[in-house]
């Protein structure tokens, strides 16, 4: 799972992550409490609370920008839920990510993230896969009081688990998979603690996987090795123009028109405008998701989050 992208011009939007932070801190630390002491070290590590040790490290941030978290509340806002009931969904989307982080051996990026070594190198790969297969499980038992929302957060982990274990077959030079399924899982946790129908989570999910799918990286190419030059022929000499008569000479013609751009096939979209009107237009994720939003809920701060993510305009 690829990092939760930072920055982003619109200060509405860019406050809803740290309003999360602060939200799902608390419910953060009540759980690593439950964990045994060898694994707590860890995570506070990841998390960036704490150091090697487990000293407290006076970080009261966290790991990020909690854009999973915010998903989740702007989520249950849309729906017309209240917040609160919803923040243990929030931190166990949270907890999915970190997880999802360790495993990948990825950094997360609390603050001074890139000034000390990534918890892998710190606590070797079992101690950071003891710490993921811990913060997935407290994420499971944070919504352990909603069937649904168990099964769903069950098949997203097995379906980030399939995901991994394909990118570690095609090796190391594969892209890390985009974060569409986590962003799809947040909203659509965000729909059931709100008491929505099947219909409006199936929405919600379908919104947020297309905000991963907007921000999933593309691999770079390998540069290609270079082809050894061949010598060429010499040049011929060139032969020698006879004259023509005058009357062969025709008026010049009117210098044909440059050829019209070619319309994009029917369904394509130019490169432009594909990222712009990724969920966007009839039939989009966002048009399915406002016409089934009946009740009195507000999917303006969706809106805003996806511009944050996607930092374009949907």
């Amino acid at each position: 799972m690829i990092p939760y992208p930072t920055d982003h011009d619109d200060t509405g939007a860019a406050t809803a992550p740290g309003r999360a932070r602060a939200a799902v801190d608390p419910v953060l630390r009540a759980c690593l409490h439950t964990l045994p002491d060898a694994v707590r070290v860890v995570c506070a590590y990841q998390l960036g609370w704490g150091d090697r040790t487990g000293a407290p490290t006076g970080r009261g941030t966290g790991a990020g920008r909690a854009i999973g978290p915010a998903l989740v509340l702007a989520a249950v806002r849309a729906v017309g839920g209240r917040e609160e009931a919803a923040l243990p969904a929030a931190a166990a989307v949270e907890l999915v990510h970190q997880s999802t982080l360790l495993h990948a051996g990825v950094t997360g990026r609390a603050p001074g993230a890139r000034r000390r070594p990534p918890t892998r190198a710190v606590f070797g790969t079992t101690g950071a896969g003891a710490a993921g297969d811990a913060m997935a499980a407290l994420a499971v038992r944070l919504v352990a009081g909603r069937p649904g929302a168990v099964t769903l957060l069950c098949d997203r982990l097995i379906e980030l688990c399939g995901a991994r274990a394909a990118r570690h077959a095609a090796g190391p030079a594969a892209a890390l998979p985009g974060p569409g399924a986590l962003f799809g899982l947040a909203c659509a946790l965000g729909g059931i603690h709100a008491g929505a129908p099947p219909r409006v989570t199936a929405a919600l999910d379908t919104f947020g996987r297309a905000m991963g799918t907007a921000t999933a990286p593309t691999p770079t190419p390998r540069p290609t090795p270079l082809t050894r030059l061949t010598p060429t022929a010499p040049p011929t000499p060139a032969t020698r123009l006879t004259p023509v008569a005058p009357s062969a000479l025709s008026t010049p013609s009117t210098p044909p028109a440059p050829p019209a751009p070619s319309a994009p096939a029917a369904g394509t979209l130019s490169p432009a405008r594909a990222r712009h009107t990724a969920s966007a237009g009839p039939g989009s994720p966002l048009e399915q998701l406002v016409r089934v939003l009946t009740g009195p809920g507000e999917v303006a701060e969706l809106v805003a989050l996806y511009r944050l993510i996607t930092q374009t305009e949907p």
